[in-house]
């Protein structure tokens, strides 16, 4: 006894073809598709969105100025010299959090 297809089709898109209409000349075609869909298309940021993407191009532009602190901390880190102030660390998620209640 042979079971096929116990858990239905695997591809549900398998069955939905698009069927475009036939035309008889298809430059014509194309160039009103080109100049309706330049006509149709158009994109509106909210402010917040321009907000936000200036934020990122103003953090993308900023020079970076702690890069040599990075580059200090992946080294003891690789090194295995890097010893963090835990009690800070502590302190400072704890100050956080007391900043979002507040």
């Amino acid at each position: 006894m042979v079971i096929k297809n116990i858990v239905g089709d695997q591809n549900p898109y398998a069955n939905k073809k698009i069927e475009r209409p036939q035309a008889k000349d298809p430059q014509r075609t194309q160039e009103s598709t080109r100049n309706s869909g330049e006509a149709a298309d158009r994109v509106v940021l909210s402010s917040e969105g321009r907000l936000r993407g200036a934020a990122l191009q103003t953090a993308n532009e900023a020079p970076d100025v702690r890069r040599k602190k990075v580059d200090e901390l992946k080294k003891q880190v690789q090194e295995g010299s890097y010893k963090p102030d835990l009690k800070k660390a502590a302190a400072n998620l704890i100050r956080d959090d007391l900043d979002l209640l507040v």
